[in-house]
């Protein structure tokens, strides 16, 4: 069963963590006929800011958000061409690049940066893909196969990027509800399937989302009696070993919930998802994870594609960890981030060493042979921005992120 991608067109239009700042993004439409991307924090609504596009429409769980290097990205149209719109929140620019592979079931690794993508094209199986966004390639890992599973849901998958784990909640007609564990960074690709413990077959899960800090999965849980009808809706915690479902919270006062709107501030514990109340308004609900409670905040009247900004989390919890330190690297560069220039120094110089700097989208912005084993490299060519710097020789390549001011 072939995913189905729903493409959002504009049409004119006429019309927590207690005092945390919760950092927001996501895209809607104007009455020019394009989309803008929108920033601003879930209980200040005096903090939104818009930043015109290029594209005229979006396809509905398109957008994603790269903590490792803060891009968010949404898959949509312009001119008639599938593109994908990158958007950095640091310095607020973005680019367009053509893009037609499925970008609508994913997670983003925040501790390498890597992007995974569930696809099913044949019933009873999906493929796990590997995507660079620097070269716009897809690479598969490896196929889930499971006769009792009948295609793909959106919004129902979480990364946990301390482990490499993608968790995915999904349905079938003989266990009801189960979770798929896929470990993405061993060598031998492998995957595991668990029963999930609901009392009722019509009830399920969406809103998956993981706490990179505790290491919990949290999903949306919806119920029904055993008319059909809907009683209400819970945050729960999922055991990922035995499948059992912990209540966390009931979510009281909302009939209804903005599909693809779910995410999760690491910062502060706060999993959050836009509500629509009894009198047809939408709201951000933030449920604090930490004492099982919720609050509503602001959320813009039109947008969706909501992510949270999970950059300066990303940027404590992983460059300092060995997580992204795994390659090994034996360079440095300082000051990072810098405005002007740069000082490269290589613990083992090795002749014959070239160095590139690449732009968020791989573009080769400059290139130069390495001769010293300390080298002072100009940037004042370059636009501020996000860069990969890389090293490479005949035995090696590394990477290093820089940030130019």
């Amino acid at each position: 069963m072939k995913t189905v991608k729903i493409l959002f067109f504009v049409f004119l239009i006429s019309g927590t963590a207690a005092k945390a700042q919760i950092n927001l993004i996501g895209a809607s439409g104007n009455a020019n006929g394009t989309i803008e991307i929108m920033k601003w924090q879930a209980l200040d609504s005096a903090s939104l800011t818009t930043y015109p596009s290029s594209i005229q429409g979006y396809y509905m769980a398109s957008s994603a958000f790269d903590a490792f290097n803060s891009n968010y990205y949404l898959g949509g149209v312009a001119s008639d061409l599938n593109v994908l719109l990158t958007f950095n929140s640091i310095f607020n620019t973005q680019n367009l690049r053509s893009y037609n592979d499925n970008f609508n079931i994913l997670e983003i690794d925040m501790s390498t940066g890597k992007i995974y993508i569930l696809d099913s094209d044949s019933l009873g199986s999906f493929k796990v893909n590997e995507y660079d966004i620097l070269t716009g390639t897809n690479s598969i890992l490896g196929i889930v196969s499971d006769p009792d599973i009948y295609g793909l849901v959106t919004d129902a998958i979480g990364f946990d990027s301390n482990n490499g784990i993608i968790y995915y909640i999904g349905t079938d007609f003989s266990s009801g509800s189960f979770l798929i564990s896929i470990p993405v960074r061993n060598p031998v690709f492998s995957w595991s399937k668990t029963v999930l413990g609901t009392s009722n077959p019509n009830n399920y899960f969406s809103s998956v989302n993981y706490d990179n800090v505790n290491n919990i999965l949290f999903a949306l849980y919806a119920e029904f009696d055993t008319s059909g009808n809907f009683t209400g809706s819970k945050v729960v915690e999922i055991d990922k070993i035995t499948g059992e479902i912990i209540e966390r919270g009931l979510i009281e006062g909302f009939l209804a919930y903005v599909s693809g709107s779910s995410s999760f501030d690491q910062n502060t514990g706060s999993f959050l998802l836009v509500g629509i109340d009894s009198a047809n308004n939408q709201k951000m609900i933030i449920f604090n994870t930490s004492d099982n409670t919720f609050t509503t905040g602001y959320v813009p009247l039109t947008v969706s594609e909501i992510v949270c900004d999970n950059y300066s989390f990303a940027k404590n919890a992983y460059t300092t960890t060995s997580i992204r330190e795994q390659d090994k690297s034996d360079f440095t560069i300082f000051p990072n981030p810098t405005t002007d220039k740069f000082v490269l120094k290589k613990s083992t110089f090795t002749d014959n060493s070239v160095l590139r700097i690449c732009d968020i989208n791989g573009i080769e912005c400059l290139a130069r042979q390495i001769q010293h084993p300390e080298t002072e490299i100009s940037t004042k060519s370059l636009a501020k921005g996000v860069y990969v710097v890389t090293i490479q020789n005949q035995k090696s390549t590394q990477t290093k992120k820089l940030i130019i001011q």
